[in-house]
């Protein structure tokens, strides 16, 4: 019986998507292979890296230029007044402790933007993706700001890999929610940074390894790896070494090439204890 094994990869903002990338690129370089994972779960910025990994892994370096211009989108909302940068504060701090909360900040993610259509989202993120089908074991996280429930979206759900990153990285009070499908959908974030937990709703009783990448930190991480520990995968969770001081940081165009080069030098640090733990997981039958 084969294991399965599962990529999540976190949320941070377009200064998430340079370091993550980064970091990919180099552990992919030094001979980890994205074939290896069946399912691949991102959540926010880590939907956008995991459209890359998945579909053109050899694009992961382009990734920190790309997140420019979406990062100096972001600089500019926030000189004009656009949004609520406090609402994204209470975000990333983790106000949303359950389905109700999480409803909560979507109802205050659409008072503060309007919610856009799907033809307006694809628009959003068309342009930075690759070219092609959405691939089978690629799964992007939003939240359902009606109900507060998160949904990871896969290809057989019928909307665009497009509309479904927007929906992914709408976060609130610094992008639009988007209304596709019947509802309204808000960044993955607004549940937890990583949603590590969803691969257990994806996967089988074929319990393999998850690695865990998470620009930003966040106080759902332990008890999702608890989770999937206590149904037996094996579980590592890297984190991003501290390079950026506030939130905001995270939308900063002056960050992007901090977090390329942070991310680049902790794939060097930690390749080898990476490798070891991979090598003694659970094995292909």
């Amino acid at each position: 019986m084969t294991s399965m094994n599962a990529l999540v990869l976190g949320g941070g903002g377009p200064v998430g998507v340079a370091w993550t990338s980064a970091l990919l690129h180099e552990l992919v370089s030094s001979g980890l292979s994205p074939a290896e994972f069946e399912v691949v779960l991102g959540t926010s910025a880590g939907s956008v890296v995991g459209a890359w990994l998945t579909m053109q892994p050899d694009g992961l370096s382009t990734l920190p230029r790309r997140m420019l211009d979406r990062a100096e989108w972001h600089a500019r909302n926030t000189e004009s007044g656009y949004g609520d940068r406090e609402l994204l504060r209470r975000v990333v701090a983790g106000s949303t402790r359950d389905a109700e909360s999480a409803r909560s900040i979507g109802r205050a993610a659409i008072a503060a933007i309007p919610p856009i259509p799907a033809e307006q989202a694809e628009a959003l993120w068309s342009a930075t993706l690759p070219e092609g089908p959405w691939p089978e074991r690629l799964r992007v996280t939003s939240v359902d700001a009606g109900t507060g429930v998160a949904k990871a979206w896969s290809a057989t759900d019928g909307s665009s890999l497009a509309a479904a990153v927007s929906c992914s990285t709408a976060a609130p009070g610094a992008a639009p929610p988007v209304a596709l499908a019947g509802s309204v959908w808000v960044d993955g974030a607004v549940r937890s940074g990583t949603n590590a937990d969803l691969v257990l709703d994806i996967g089988s009783a074929r319990r393999g390894r998850v690695l865990v990448l998470a620009p930003l930190p966040n106080g759902n991480l332990a008890r999702e790896e608890t989770i999937l520990v206590e149904h037996g995968y094996h579980v590592t969770v890297i984190t991003a070494e501290p390079f950026y001081g506030t939130v905001a940081d995270l939308m900063n165009p002056r960050f992007v090439k901090i977090a390329e080069t942070a991310g680049a030098q902790q794939a060097g640090a930690v390749a080898k204890d990476l490798a070891t733990w991979w090598n003694a997981g659970p094995r292909r039958t």
